[in-house]
């Protein structure tokens, strides 16, 4: 018969605890499993994997073993008056610690933190480990027995030593899961509101990424359409040219500068003005289908029908164009030509010469696809 508080033993390769803590993810429920399977390994009261900052003094529980709501709103209550954090260097990421290293028991027991948070909980000795430390704040595995139970051994420490690292891996794992996550859904939100719909393709001209907002964007830009997945020019006249563009921008051995932008006029059937779009290199990511890295281009349609005059756009403000400039150069980029800019203006042809003239000057261009590209990589990232 196993002793009531048996040493634990150091976990090594096939322990299950182990594999538990890394295959635990970004998986709340799995996280309270491990801190569950902890407390039973080490026979203590309350196993807590906790932050704390020396900032703020604030400090909280993220999970715990058992469940108790109250005991943790104790440790945030009582995070400012924590007398183990009257100390930063103490916490040294990988550092195993007894409390009473910190502070004798002796003193602990006069403490409101002691009176008001482990005195009721019937907690007394514990064991400390520093999981990972980010400057002021500092994430850590706390074990905590009652007084009328033995303190924690030799071998208990150094068990609790090796488990260290693992959880240490395993935190950073998650923590790099969420940031990706949260990134990958903030990058899809910039994608999905912008001003000019971009679509990420790859060099099969596939579409990696392009919700309901990019098929609206291929309908309303009538060069463009989408067709078993893959992004086509809608007139097959067009089709090559768009191709050889999005290959060169996802060229492997290319020495391609992502900032620079390809800008293309597309026919577009139905419409009295050709579509206008970008196309860049997006970099190389890990496709987890191909199960290898692929390069993937943007491409940003630069004239989709909008109430939006440009009048405060980035091209404007940076040439100081005035508003019957920046009306025109709209225009221009968007593919009208002068006669067309001259009508849709209610001006001359002479007046929508004058106009484009004066804008040639400011931007230093000398033909209408000029401005167009200069437009282009200007505003391409509105």
């Amino acid at each position: 018969m196993t002793p009531l508080f048996a040493s634990a033993v150091a976990p090594v390769a096939g322990d299950d605890l182990v594999y538990r803590v890394h295959a635990a993810g970004d998986s709340d429920d799995a996280w309270s499993g491990v801190l569950t399977q902890i407390r039973e390994r080490f026979r203590v009261r309350w196993a807590a994997l906790a932050r704390h900052s020396f900032a703020t003094r604030q400090g909280f529980a993220l999970y715990s073993a058992p469940r108790d709501p109250r005991l943790s709103a104790a440790l945030s209550d009582y995070a400012s008056r924590n007398p183990w954090f009257l100390s930063s260097d103490a916490y040294r990421e990988g550092r195993v610690m007894a409390g009473d290293e910190l502070l004798s028991n002796r003193e602990l027991v006069k403490t409101d933190f002691y009176r008001g948070l482990m005195l009721p909980h019937g907690l007394y000795h514990r064991l400390c480990g520093v999981i990972a430390r980010r400057n002021t704040l500092v994430y850590y595995l706390d074990l905590h027995r009652g007084p009328d139970e033995p303190r924690f051994g030799p071998r208990e420490r150094n068990a609790f030593a090796a488990l260290l690292p693992h959880l240490t891996l395993a935190l950073d794992v998650r923590w790099r899961l969420r940031e990706t996550d949260d990134m990958n859904r903030a990058l899809r939100s910039i994608v999905s509101t912008h001003a000019r719909a971009a679509m990420l393709v790859d060099a099969d001209a596939r579409m990696v990424f392009g919700d309901e907002a990019a098929r609206e964007v291929c309908e309303a830009v009538a060069g463009l359409r989408i067709e078993d997945g893959r992004i086509v020019a809608a007139a097959s006249a067009d089709h090559r040219v768009l191709q050889e563009a999005i290959a060169r921008a996802t060229h492997a051995s290319a020495d391609v500068d992502e900032r620079a932008a390809q800008v293309l006029s597309l026919s577009a059937p139905g419409r009295s003005q050709p579509s206008v779009i970008s196309i860049r290199a997006a970099g190389a990511v890990f496709s987890a289908e191909l199960g290898e890295m692929r390069r993937l281009a943007i491409v940003t349609a630069l004239n989709v029908p909008s109430e939006d005059d440009h009048a405060d756009c980035a091209f404007v403000r940076q040439f100081g164009l005035s508003p019957a400039q920046a009306r025109m150069s709209s225009l221009i980029v968007t593919g009208h030509s002068i006669a067309s800019a001259a009508r849709e203006l209610h001006v001359s042809e002479n007046t929508a010469r004058s106009h484009l003239k004066q804008i040639f000057q400011k931007t230093d261009t000398h033909s209408q696809m000029e401005l167009v590209h200069l437009h282009g990589r200007i505003c391409i990232s509105l």
